[in-house]
């Protein structure tokens, strides 16, 4: 892509930073991406003066694999409000769709309307359905339900995406690496010891790597665009 070109488009509509918003949404698949993908940052936002909500699409049914979906619902609800409490996350609206299960993704794009305008926010945190080589179903189908219901937003509200193959905005993290993971440790279904183990050297190793592009120890990573970027804009990738 030629860099005129991208220069020109970072010239009229140039990519805020996170930490500079006030009114933050975190639509999120299902319980535990939020603390996983962009812990750090949201504890970092509340310690900045931020509001931030949570939006569940899911219920986390389908967590764990030796219990019933009803009480794996139950067991993930209670690890998702402890770990929300520990970032200190305002509200989490939970809609309550099927994990890993059947329903229409025009229903989730109607109820995120209805939120959005509600708390009409002045940032979204939410998952890239984009990433390569992503197959579940709840991740792609809560971004992409994002990216469609922002496209006719009436206001231009930045979209953060986590879980991201191609980040272009990196959040120093140094004082808020421990929080995240005590709020990871929360979902003490999803992370047994030798996995939280696995969890803290892998992601570790990552955000120290972010960290380095931003002169600090540890970031998180995201890719930050404007909606009018997810339609007919062939420059998405390297803005």
């Amino acid at each position: 892509m030629d860099e005129r070109i991208i220069d020109h488009i970072k010239k009229i509509l140039p990519i805020p930073k996170i930490e500079d918003h006030k009114n933050v949404l975190c639509i999120l698949p299902h319980p535990d991406d939020g603390e996983i993908g962009a812990g750090g940052t949201i504890a970092k936002l509340k310690s900045l003066g931020a509001k931030v909500r949570y939006i569940m699409v899911t219920d986390g049914s389908a967590g764990i694999r030796d219990k019933s979906r009803e009480e794996t619902r139950e067991i993930r609800k209670k690890e998702q409000e402890k770990a929300a409490e520990i970032l200190g996350v305002d509200e989490i609206i939970w809609l309550n769709y099927p994990d890993g299960g059947e329903y229409r993704i025009e229903d989730v794009k109607n109820d995120l309307k209805k939120h959005i305008s509600l708390i009409d926010p002045d940032l979204i945190i939410t998952v890239d359905p984009f990433l390569p080589y992503e197959a579940h179903p709840d991740h792609k189908n809560c971004g992409l339900a994002v990216a469609h219901v922002m496209m006719l937003y009436p206001k231009l509200v930045p979209i953060a995406l986590f879980f991201t193959a191609y980040p272009n905005q990196f959040v120093c993290i140094d004082d808020y690496w421990e929080k995240k993971f005590e709020a990871v440790t929360a979902h003490e279904s999803q992370v047994s010891g030798e996995i939280l183990e696995l969890y803290k050297g892998y992601f570790e190793l990552k955000a120290s790597v972010y960290g380095e592009k931003i002169g600090c120890k540890y970031a998180e990573a995201f890719k930050v665009m404007y909606p009018i970027m997810f339609h007919a804009f062939e420059e998405a990738l390297w803005v």
